[in-house]
């Protein structure tokens, strides 16, 4: 029989980091992936010229790429790293020793004597309460070298074969010099500056076919519409329902012509952000220009109704979606997987690679015996599994690409150089509608914080579709290219439970910052929901937990100890903290009754009347489907009888006036009384609740800072169930 063609697909994918108001990268992860992953990747390939790959290049990855060599941008990370030692700060110290050691351990610090002794004496855990006397015991050669090697660490397999003296610098070890560091940091530049002309060249020997993705990796049906994901997840609780075919055409569009202009090349295939297809999607892939696409071979068996089965799997389908249809491809995915996740297990490299060589011979086997050569796609990550590799790789990738150029049966191919001989001969009219994760979406939808993150998206997307009239093409554009941002993938991944990083506080940042960027480019006051951060959807465990109804008397004093202490809830602020000496709130309760919510504010009224701003305090009351704001306007109302302004966010957008309320009263302290049929609130229902003090669009203080004040609605049985806990 004929070869067994084998096409690789590596997927090379960040998101945007670049903050959209300081135009500054807030994360390294572009300007460190570039000395290994992107450079490896590419530069393998020139030693092994039979070996063809498809290399999918992310769009908003190639922006940031270009950005760095081309308009000199910089990162936190860099500007953290190139400050001499001798000059930084408190604040600096504390952000290197929490980060600088952001890299697998294993392989990237414990091989290295100096960077792991630091990390020793950092500690493995860091508690933030004992930073000044953790800043106490590092000096200053200490932390040049920590800089140093955080930047060193990085750097892959070729670039040690091409530039030596990097080599010399590791094995230094330690004592570094500023030169030393400026050396790294220009030789990450210089590296960085060859990946696009390399992708570039070998794109243009044949070598590499260059595939893409929505430009800022959207999850192309979730953006298409959200109800989407309830075909996989049928129980699941969803986000309130929102719909964007249209983003999802401009994002493909822009981002095949993106490569076109910045690379020359025109983009055959698609990597769906996520591998994660549905039916709807066949039409606006085949209108943005694209032939063929590749998802997970789970898509694939869910389709066609059958068992996993070789003469199924390896082979092309025509994708038909009414009057469209799209060459679908489908990844093994256990061969996938096995490289992106078992491999850097493996002592002896050559182990994983005859492993390897073991399974396409066997599915060649079992394709003689169906007389059919058939296509194996192996399509993962292309850079985030090498730091798990001894040597970022190398032996892997070397032993790999070596022993398929010299097997027999074997031959790699781009799926483009496939596709010219081999049409599809069999079609799909019921394209599954899933991920390469379990074939749903739940990694990015149904999750309490995933679905806030969603309404804050869909909000401010309507919000600009209700008012893009009033802007110009100019500012049309760059307002919706935030929005296309937003709608990333990668910011859902990081919400909710499924996974951790050290960087969450950051993503949830970045995510919301450029919600706001669309306002700032309307005109428009930012949504009020957009200061509250997504990530604070976890709950923030109360001081004191309830043990019953209270009934406080509304008269902004204390009456009695246990007017609010034994029966509500407290939570203290961070009164005398170093952060906030004197702040306007220094103590908040909360309690209920059957039918009302009643908030106690302890505050600083010689602070409040000593402001010339129009100070206000907000209580946002929320879920992720409605918000209620309550304004209590402090300093306008000195003097004047005491009141509340009750606002209901129509869409999570515009607030609308509900009522006035005298129910408050305002002296040593403020208490007021929140009927819960104000504000909809049925028994069971659980409610958010976040406290701020603010002036116009500004919050100066947000209690708590982080987390949410949460409570459920009581029921008529409440003191049963106080009682039986």
């Amino acid at each position: 029989m004929d070869d067994l063609f084998v096409s690789f697909i590596w997927h090379m994918h960040q998101p945007m980091y670049r903050d959209p108001f300081t135009g500054k990268y807030t994360l390294p992860w572009v300007r460190l992936h570039a000395c290994k992953a992107y450079y490896d990747m590419a530069s393998v390939l020139q030693q092994y010229p039979d070996i063809k790959v498809s290399i999918n290049l992310v769009p908003s990855l190639v922006e940031q790429l270009i950005d760095y060599t081309s308009n000199n941008a910089a990162d936190t990370f860099y500007e953290y790293s190139i400050k001499p030692a001798g000059e930084i700060s408190y604040e600096d110290k504390a952000f290197i020793l929490r980060y600088f050691f952001m890299s697998n351990w294993e392989t990237m610090v414990k091989p290295y004597q100096r960077y792991y002794d630091l990390l020793l004496k950092r500690g493995k855990k860091i508690d933030p309460d004992s930073m000044d006397s953790l800043i106490s015991i590092f000096n200053k050669q200490d932390f040049l070298d920590l800089q140093v090697w955080f930047n060193l660490s990085w750097f892959g397999f070729t670039a040690l074969a091409q530039y030596p003296d990097i080599v010399k610098l590791k094995q230094k070890m330690r004592n570094f010099t500023e030169q030393d560091k400026k050396f790294v940091l220009d030789t990450q530049m210089n590296i960085t500056k060859k990946i696009l002309p390399l992708y570039k060249e070998l794109s243009t020997s044949g070598q590499i076919e260059i595939t893409t993705s929505p430009f800022y990796h959207a999850i192309m049906p979730l953006v298409y519409d959200t109800d989407i994901a309830r075909r996989a997840m049928p129980k699941a609780a969803l986000p309130k329902r929102a719909t964007y075919p249209e983003d999802v055409l401009a994002q493909l569009k822009l981002g095949r012509q993106f490569l076109i202009d910045q690379l020359g090349v025109a983009p055959k295939g698609l990597w769906p952000s996520e591998e994660s297809v549905a039916p709807e999607i066949i039409p606006l892939v085949k209108e943005a220009g694209f032939e063929w696409m590749v998802t997970d071979e789970d898509i694939l068996f869910a389709s066609i109704g059958t068992e996993r089965k070789g003469e199924f799997l390896y082979k092309p389908y025509n994708a038909i979606f009414h009057n469209s249809n799209m060459t679908v491809i489908f990844r093994d995915k256990l061969i996938s997987d096995f490289i992106g996740f078992d491999c850097a297990k493996y002592t002896n490299k050559n182990d994983a690679v005859e492993y390897i060589v073991k399974n396409l011979l066997d599915i060649k086997s079992y394709l003689d015996t169906k007389r059919m050569n058939g296509l194996v796609t192996i399509a993962l990550d292309g850079e985030n599994a090498w730091e798990y590799f001894i040597n970022s790789g190398r032996n892997f990738l070397n032993g790999l690409y070596s022993r398929l150029s010299k097997t027999q049966g074997l031959k790699t191919t781009t799926v483009s150089g496939y596709l010219e001989s081999n049409k599809p001969d069999s079609s799909i009219t019921n394209l599954y509608s899933g991920s390469w994760i379990n074939k749903n979406f739940y990694i990015w939808i149904g999750q309490e914080e995933k679905n806030l993150a969603w309404d804050y998206l869909g909000s401010t997307r309507e919000y600009l579709k209700a008012h893009i009239a009033e802007l110009t093409p100019e500012q049309a554009a760059n307002a919706l290219k935030h929005i296309y941002i937003a709608e990333g993938s990668d910011w859902f991944w990081w919400y909710g439970d499924t996974f951790y990083t050290e960087n969450e506080e950051e993503f949830d940042k970045l995510f919301r910052k450029n919600l706001k960027k669309v306002l700032e480019i309307m005109k428009k006051p930012v949504l009020d929901f957009l200061h509250t951060p997504v990530i604070a959807i976890s709950e923030t465990g109360p001081k004191t937990q309830p043990l019953g109804f209270i009934t406080p008397i509304l008269d902004g004093i204390s009456t009695d100890y246990y007017e609010w202490e034994s029966g509500g809830v407290c939570y203290y602020t961070a009164a005398g903290s170093m952060h906030n000496p004197n702040p306007y709130i220094h103590k908040i309760c909360y309690g209920f009754d059957l039918n009302n919510l009643y908030v106690r504010i302890d505050h600083s009224m010689e602070k409040i009347r000593s402001e010339d701003t129009d100070l206000y305090f907000a209580i946002n009351i929320f879920d992720h489907s409605f918000e209620y704001r309550i304004t209590i306007p402090i300093k306008k109302m000195l003097g004047t009888a005491p009141y509340y302004e009750l606002y209901y966010a129509k869409d999570q957008t515009n607030f609308e006036l509900v009522k006035k309320s005298n129910d408050i009263a305002i002296l040593k302290i403020i208490e007021l009384k929140i009927p819960f049929a104000d504000i909809n609130a049925n028994p069971d229902m659980k409610l958010n609740i976040v406290i701020s003090a603010r002036s116009e669009d500004m919050e100066l203080e947000k209690y708590p800072s982080t987390g949410l004040i949460t409570i459920t609605v009581p029921d008529k049985d409440y003191k049963k169930k106080m009682w039986s806990v």
